[in-house]
Formats: structure tokens, sequence, C-alpha cells
């Protein structure tokens, strides 16, 4: 790939990391009251105006159709920038894709357990997830657990098939199925990556996922332990299971904890301490998120690698799209501008 085109990409990414929300930006769409008031405010003052343009002269807006212009703004910009220069684009697009994959098949699948799979009809993806090689405008229509085995059988998801109830009326252990069909994805994100890049771009591209599917297993031993008191058995069964910065020995150790507070406290003594330290952990889940997002800001400010660069970008505005979503949840649900502001995740910009 050329130089110049390298350098494109990577300015083009970090002149939209510039171009993004500001803590003022978010506060301010905290404190308003009303979804229409949320649309002006995206349509007149952020980045997102074009993709909330139609829904000023909506008359009956919902939390729905402002949560799927946010997503249709995430898909679009990913395409463009990731088609930008396909040599760096084309393997991060697949993650993007398959990930936006597993989360649609986990809510189909979450849906089809309580009974209504038809809810799923308003979450139909549109062409901007093109890529997909899934039909879920067939999966969709699909209400029985047995069709469901053989429509999974026929993609890169058939090992789902094997922790499905055995006939209609079964309980679903959503839990292990979501374990399962991350580990799917991870595989198959990694396996590319290996395949697509040099060893040493790999090896960083490879960390930045490592290190949320260590802080997710983390969060969800922790959540296990203090709320519902599972077998150590159980909860490795539902680990994705990858490590990052944590060692065999540690990772073991906090799951054998008696209790979350003692894994808190082998977390604290281990080589997140310092993140710990930055971040505070009250909040362990939204620690884990803030931790993670750490090393994107280092990446969109010092690397070099267009990848690098490229997948930072996008997981930091990944992380925008997501705190828009929670203050459109926390509006719809006349939440408190205090409570929506302590769940957002805000990126200093000269961090």
């Amino acid at each position: 790939m050329e130089s110049r085109a390298s350098n494109s990409v990577m300015t083009r990414a970090r002149a939209k990391y510039g171009a993004s929300m500001s803590d003022a930006d978010f506060d301010a769409l905290a404190g308003l009251s009303s979804l229409g008031e949320a649309v002006t405010f995206l349509r007149t003052r952020t980045h997102f105006a074009p993709y909330f343009e139609k829904l000023a002269s909506d008359t009956s807006l919902s939390r729905i159709k402002l949560e799927s212009a946010v997503r249709t703004a995430f898909m679009t910009e990913a395409h463009r920038l990731c088609g930008f220069e396909k040599n760096v684009g084309n393997t991060i697009l697949k993650y993007i894709t398959i990930s936006s994959e597993a989360e649609l098949l986990l809510d189909y699948i979450i849906n089809l357990s309580q009974g209504t799979p038809e809810k799923m009809i308003f979450k139909l993806p549109s062409k901007y997830v093109s890529p997909t090689k899934l039909d879920f405008s067939g999966l969709f229509q699909i209400t029985d657990v047995a069709q469901l085995a053989i429509y999974l059988r026929k993609t890169k998801f058939a090992k789902l098939a094997t922790v499905l109830p055995k006939n209609n009326g079964g309980e679903f252990d959503i839990s292990l199925i979501e374990a399962t069909i991350e580990r799917i994805k991870y595989g198959i994100v990694f396996n590319t990556i290996n395949k697509a890049f040099p060893a040493e771009t790999a090896k960083t591209l490879s960390e930045g996922i490592l290190m949320r599917i260590e802080l997710t297993d983390f969060n969800l031993i922790y959540r296990a332990k203090k709320y519902y008191g599972l077998s150590e058995n159980y909860i490795r069964t539902n680990l994705i299971g990858y490590r990052c910065l944590l060692p065999l020995r540690t990772a073991e150790s906090i799951l054998a904890a008696k209790t979350a507070d003692e894994a808190l406290g082998i977390l604290k003594k281990s080589r997140y301490a310092a993140k710990i330290e930055r971040h505070g952990i009250e909040d362990v889940e939204l620690f884990c998120k803030k931790a993670a997002i750490d090393s994107d800001i280092r990446q969109i400010h010092f690397s070099a690698d267009p990848a690098v660069v490229l997948a930072a970008y996008l997981r930091i505005f990944e992380t925008e799209c997501d705190n828009i979503v929670k203050i459109i949840e926390g509006i719809s649900y006349k939440m408190p501008k205090e409570e929506i502001i302590k769940n957002l995740i805000i990126i200093k910009k000269g961090a």
C-alpha cells in the first residue's frame, strides 16, 4: 500500500476523532427533556446531522427510531472509512460486520426464548450491513428451535446449534449461548487478522480486542459471585476465555475466589492496578469499558500504523454512539441528567 494512501487513512480517522462530541455536548444532550429536542440537537449541533435530518419532521418519534439512526450513522461511517483504503479497511470491516451479526443473532435468540421473535422485524438490518451473508429476513421468521438449528448449521455459527434447547419449550441458557456466539466470533476475527496483517500490526490489533474480552470475563465473574452465587465450574463454561494482561495463575485465582470482593482484590493487585487508580472501580462494568478504551485513545494520538489508527477511531466512535443511545434511553424514561451522565464513557480528546 502506498504511504500516501496510508497517511490519508490516518488523517481522515484523526479528523473525525477531532469532530467527535465533547463532554459539554453530552452534558447538554443529557439535559434535554424530549426526543424531539434530542433530534434537533443532534441534527443542528453535531456531526450526526445527516442521520437525523429525516426525523426532524417525524411526528411519531420513538426511542427505536433514534437508536436506529445512531446505528445507521456508525455503520455508514465505518463503511466509508474502511472503503477508503481497502488494504487496511476490509479486514476491520469484516470484524465490524461479524460483531453486528453476533449482536443481532443473540438479540433474536433472546426474543425467541421469550416467545416474541416477531419483535425482530423492527431490527432487520438495512443495506449498510450488506457484507453479511446471513439471511436475517429468513432467520427472524423462524419460531421453532429445530428450524433454528438447521438454519445455523449452514452458517459460520454452526457450533451454536449444539447449545440450543433440544426441543420447543426447552430452557434457553442465554449466558452459555452468548459465550458460544462470542467464542465463534472471536475465533474468526483473530484468524482473519493474523492472515491479513504483518505480525506486529496483528499483535497490536489483537491486544485491543483481547483486553475487552478479558475485562468482559472479569465482569461476568464479579457479577456471578456478587449477585448469583454461581459455582466456579458453571462460571467457567460461560467465559469467552482469552487473556491479555492477566497471567493464567492470576486469572484462575480470580475465578476460584470465594466472593466478588476477593476477586476484585486480586484484580486490584494485577497489571490493571494503574487503570483502577485512574478510573476508579466503584462500578465494575463501567470500569471495564473505560479501561478498554485507554489504549485506543493512545493509539489515535501516537500510532503510525494506519490499521491501528483506523481500528482505534472506530472503537472510539462506537463508544460515542453508545453514549448517545444511553442518553436517548435516559430521556425516553425521564431519568435525571445526573443519572444518565454517570453511565457514559466520556473521552477527553487531550488524553
